[in-house]
């Protein structure tokens, strides 16, 4: 049977913020304002007019700030902090209004007594232990990627995937200063982690590691120049436009760029087996050939072309 919501003066109510911040929710304000108060606040009654919130903080503070003096709330019977903080985590991981921070302070809290773990956590919160894994693997990143990345709005869990990327510090720093200063994103920040993975990687000399990063963020920013190079690829199939044509071309002689710087690095050539520089010497000549292929006598307009007798010993004639 639900319990009937009952009017509670906000003066009575207390707050329990140590592992959140005090937000404004200008949304919620003006459909208080207009619609009233559509979810009663969850209290547990302490004593006799005397309350704690334990769900509905963004709509206390909207309440608070249009100086509306009392709510509709649902009360329940006290419990500790620590059955509260579960209370509010199984309902924050269901809804997903808090942010990753805060939900990770709370598991944080929760994880202060030694008889909480992930999976005792998960159960209470009717969520899987990977949920709550989530939260606590992470609890060794760098307080202040922390603090500034929740300021800046940047997301929580790319700062654990770059605190454990298998780089120097110093690199590390430069990642986190780029995603928390929302120059890369989440997707940036993947990429980045299965690059550095790569065994390759682990040749690039330190004191190329950061241009080595920053060329990979650029390629990996230019992903819609694939997508056009598909579409304008496509469009030259079926006929000439300018643009199309332009576009191309400057791809072109970026790829020419590029190979030319290659064959200018003494290491790759020097080291090239016969067999690998015939292979190139190939494919150069069969470019070459496609951009100015052979006259083909044929080819010719029919008004240049031109025929010759010529005469042979046993007075048979062969006509050029």
């Amino acid at each position: 049977m639900n319990k009937q919501p009952k009017k509670v003066k906000l003066s009575q109510i207390r707050l329990e913020t140590s592992y959140r911040n005090r937000e404004k929710d200008l949304s919620l304000e003006l459909s208080i304002r207009r619609d009233g108060l559509k979810v009663p606040l969850i209290v547990e009654e302490e004593s006799e007019n005397q309350y704690v919130l334990v769900d509905g903080y963004r709509r206390f503070y909207s309440l608070e700030f249009l100086e509306i003096e009392d709510a509709e709330c649902i009360v329940e019977v006290v419990t500790s902090e620590e059955e509260r903080i579960v209370k509010r985590l199984g309902i924050e991981l269901h809804t997903k209004k808090r942010t990753s921070y805060q939900l990770e302070r709370m598991v944080s809290r929760l994880l202060e007594n030694e008889k909480n773990d992930a999976k005792l956590i998960a159960s209470l919160c009717n969520v899987t232990e990977g949920t709550i894994t989530k939260y606590i693997k992470g609890s060794d990143v760098n307080p202040d990627w922390l603090r500034r990345g929740e300021q800046t709005g940047a997301g929580r869990h790319a700062l654990t995937d770059i605190h454990k990327l298998k780089i120097n510090e110093e690199t590390k720093n430069y990642i986190a200063d780029q995603y928390i200063d929302r120059k890369i994103n989440k997707s940036t920040v993947d990429v980045i982690k299965k690059a550095t993975s790569e065994k390759a990687f682990k040749d690039v000399p330190e004191e190329h590691l950061k241009e080595c990063i920053d060329q990979i963020i650029e390629q990996y920013t230019k992903n819609y120049e694939t997508v056009k190079e598909v579409v304008c690829e496509s469009s030259l199939r079926a006929g000439y436009t300018k643009s199309s044509h332009t576009f191309m071309h400057n791809i072109t002689l970026n790829l020419l760029a590029r190979i030319e710087k290659i064959l200018n690095n003494a290491y790759y050539v020097n080291n090239l087996s016969t067999k690998q520089k015939d292979k190139l010497t190939n494919s150069l000549h069969n470019l070459l050939q496609t951009i100015n292929p052979p006259i083909k006598w044929s080819d010719f307009p029919k008004n240049e072309q031109f025929n010759e007798v010529i005469e042979v010993e046993d007075g048979e004639s062969l006509e050029h």
